[in-house]
């Protein structure tokens, strides 16, 4: 159940409509919107997004926007930052890609009404975060980043008479025919119970988001693993799935819901304390605090385990009281929520699932394996991220490669003159999880948490495996369809590909750590872990290798 099982629901059997499209976009945060606002105004266009819109990964995104806009910075210098926090695995050409159009995404999203944070001479502030050698993160409302990005494009959208809205409306699977996406089938709100296929010349699969796969996670609740899930079951080439980077500061406040701590914290000047009050991260790393995210968390990880409160704090009492208040009022809020200051108290952190750097492999333009698919974002596996992520290059990721497939799409594609369908933004159907239904998911969760997490080794892989696998032939004894029951196997599907492309891997990288392969491989540089079919199996590779050859019309079509 890793690879190409099949479709959830079969097509053959569907009865309901028919809705026709130039473009389907399979999730609304930053990627996919970006793809949808850039398209000409003539492609009509269908947004999917299984909540309300604006309910995104895109949203919680505190840190921000990472670009080379200040006077001593320059994207040559973002790209050796991204490339030397890839761990010898970002893919040159799109990193190149990324960072020389940040400029140009930060203009556009200005343009559109993004409001940054400013310093007192009017120009943009920019904040500093870990393995950046420059000042170069845009934030707004302090810690709020990602909420006015996706507040920004929202408003967009919904001024854009061609693109309609599918709000609370479920992608199931893609409609493969001869090898080609077609389209997808999909639950409307309004009927829990009727599917409907979506058709369309090009499919982008940006439902990013795999945190709910453990326990612990700065992920919204919806953030489940689906456009991974569909594109195994329809057999589309994914990469490097075991890397996935664990957020080292999440609130663990007892009897309270997670909260992510925002990296910009440290990037202030915060310190990170054991129990006996000594900075362990001094020792641990040149840059202490602000080394990379992988660094930091298992630095906090070990020494967890080596205390006996198990508690690691993040400390700002040393800083500017009224400065960080300002910086971040969010932060400030939830801990007050939670009876702790943020410039008084010591504030009790762990690491947290936070972003899925592995997916469906694809170029810069979003093309996949499979013609008529493309996948953006967090979706993706597109090479600038390697083994381990450049804090603040989630979103500008999706900016500039959701212009660069839209530009693709417009140059490859004639819109067809479709009408509106006139869509309703109606409440969705409750997932109604029944008791078993949740205990298999909380089961998955903590065999993630335990054995697949920031350290891992292949006895713990095995067991895990072998437990999901368990799991899965419960969840298969469950008839019953809808919401709840098909991320459960969203969610099984994607555990069994991360534990097995991280049992695949037998060393040391980034974001992925085997404590009984320590060592970074020199000859695995470069080489990226590639799931392309069921029968070749795990295999390493360069990221071009499954993916068709551009034409020059189609590396034009991204400039």
């Amino acid at each position: 159940m890793t690879f190409g099982t099949g479709p959830l629901v079969d097509p053959a059997s569907l009865s309901g409509p028919e809705l026709r499209y130039d473009a389907v976009v399979i999730g609304a945060g930053v990627a996919g919107l970006s793809f949808a606002l850039r398209l000409p105004a003539d492609f009509r266009v269908a947004l999917l997004t299984k909540g309300n819109l604006g309910e995104s990964n895109t949203r919680y995104a505190q840190g921000g926007i990472s670009a080379a806009v200040g006077p001593d910075d320059s994207p040559h210098l973002h790209e050796e930052d991204t490339l030397a926090a890839g761990a010898g695995l970002c893919d040159p050409a799109a990193v190149h890609e990324l960072v020389e159009g940040a400029p140009e995404a930060v203009d556009w999203l200005i343009s559109i009404g993004a409001q940054f944070d400013t310093d007192p001479d009017g120009s943009i502030a920019l904040g500093m975060e870990a393995a950046h050698s420059r000042h170069r993160v845009l934030h707004a409302g302090g810690d709020a980043t990602g909420f006015e990005v996706e507040r920004t494009m929202v408003e967009a959208v919904h001024q854009r008479p061609n693109i309609d809205i599918y709000a609370n409306t479920f992608a199931i699977d893609l409609i493969v025919d001869e090898g080609t996406c077609r389209g997808l089938i999909g639950v409307l709100p309004d009927d829990a119970h009727s599917l409907v296929r979506f058709t369309a010349p090009v499919v982008v699969l940006a439902a990013g988001g795999a945190g709910q796969l453990w326990s612990v996670t700065s992920n919204p609740p919806g953030a489940t693993a689906d456009g991974l899930a569909m594109a195994l079951r329809a057999g589309v080439a994914v990469a490097d799935l075991e890397f996935v980077q664990f957020h080292p500061t999440v609130m663990a406040v007892p009897g309270w819901e997670s909260f992510l701590v925002t990296e910009a914290v440290r990037g202030e000047g915060a310190y990170l304390r054991d129990e006996a009050g000594n900075r362990f991260m001094t020792a641990l790393h040149p840059l202490a605090e602000l080394a990379p995210r992988d660094v930091v968390a298992r630095g906090i990880q070990s020494t967890m385990a080596s205390t006996p409160s198990g508690q690691v704090f993040l400390d700002l009492r040393h800083l500017d009281r009224d400065a960080m208040l300002a910086r971040f009022p969010t932060i400030a809020q939830e801990l007050k929520r939670r009876g702790l200051s943020l410039t008084d108290d010591l504030i009790p952190v762990a690491p947290a699932a936070h972003y899925f750097i592995g997916g469906v492999v694809a170029a810069a333009n979003g093309v996949t394996s499979m013609p008529g698919l493309l996948a953006l974002g967090e979706a993706a596996c597109s090479g600038v991220h390697g083994a381990n992520r450049l804090a603040s290059n989630s979103l500008l990721e999706g900016l500039v490669f959701g212009r660069d497939a839209a530009a693709y799409v417009a140059e490859m594609q004639t819109p067809a003159g479709i009408p509106s369908a006139s869509p309703k933004e109606s409440a969705g159907p409750p997932a109604e999880a029944s008791a078993e239904v949740r205990g298999i998911v909380e089961a998955v969760q903590s065999i993630m948490s335990q054995h697949v997490a920031v350290v891992r080794d292949a006895g713990g892989l095995r067991k895990a495996e072998a437990a999901v696998r368990e799991l899965a032939s419960k969840l298969d004894d469950i008839p019953t369809s809808g919401k709840a029951v098909w991320e459960a196997r969203n969610l099984i599907q994607a555990a069994l590909a991360v534990a097995g492309a991280a049992t695949f891997r037998e060393e040391s990288r980034g974001a992925h750590f085997r404590s009984d392969y320590p060592e970074t491989l020199t000859e695995l540089d470069g080489q990226h872990s590639l799931l392309v079919s069921a029968e070749s199996g795990w295999q390493f590779g360069s990221l071009s290798d499954p993916l068709p050859a551009p034409s020059p019309v189609t590396a034009a079509a991204t400039r």
